[in-house]
């Protein structure tokens, strides 16, 4: 294993005399990894739309089919998504940069203006229409807590490719892909 100091006994290595590194320099190393742009969505007690910017999505598993999203601790979607136990991540098209902006607020009014339809598949989380080059429809599999996050592991049990080539983020810049291949036009 590259980098890894072999381990004594069963479990993690000792910590012991190791410092992590400060948060701004966490943010800079992380920041040099470009991503692409997900709004991840759920509905709280009452039906209403939340949701929030995310680059923090990774494909998990193929068999079963896993996703993994991970929520800041002080995220206001993070109550509705829990208590509903489904989410759509909607993977952003580029040109989606003012809502992947308003998504990443703290705002109440994230969802005016925005239209979107409710997944059959997600108890209703918002599918975003006009912004999504592709859809995932997941239930809450797993939840693990882990430092100031918490992670959300879910079972895709729908979705789809809408095309359009995907919103990408590098160093607190938006760019698009440079070359879309043919996909389904719209939902």
């Amino acid at each position: 294993m590259l980098g890894r100091r072999p381990q004594r006994g069963i479990g993690m290595p000792s910590r012991i005399g190791r410092v992590p590194v400060d948060r701004a320099t966490f943010r800079e190393l992380a920041g040099a990894f470009p991503s692409g742009v997900t709004v991840v969505t759920t509905v709280d007690e009452h039906g209403a739309p939340r949701g929030l910017t995310t680059q923090a999505f990774i494909g998990l598993s193929t068999e079963p089919p896993l996703v993994l999203v991970s929520l800041d601790r002080s995220s206001r979607t993070l109550a509705a998504l829990r208590r509903s136990g489904s989410f759509v991540v909607n993977v952003l098209r580029g040109g989606s940069e003012e809502l992947s902006t308003r998504f990443a607020t703290k705002a109440d009014d994230k969802f005016d203006g925005v239209r979107w339809i409710p997944s059959d598949v997600a108890n209703g989380a918002p599918i975003l229409v006009d912004a999504a080059a592709a859809y995932l429809e997941c239930a809450v599999a797993d939840v693990i807590e882990q430092g100031d996050h918490v992670i959300f592991i879910g079972s895709v049990d729908g979705g789809r490719v809408v095309g359009g080539p995907p919103l990408l983020y590098y160093r607190r810049t938006y760019a698009a892909w440079p070359e879309e291949k043919p996909g389904p036009a719209s939902l």
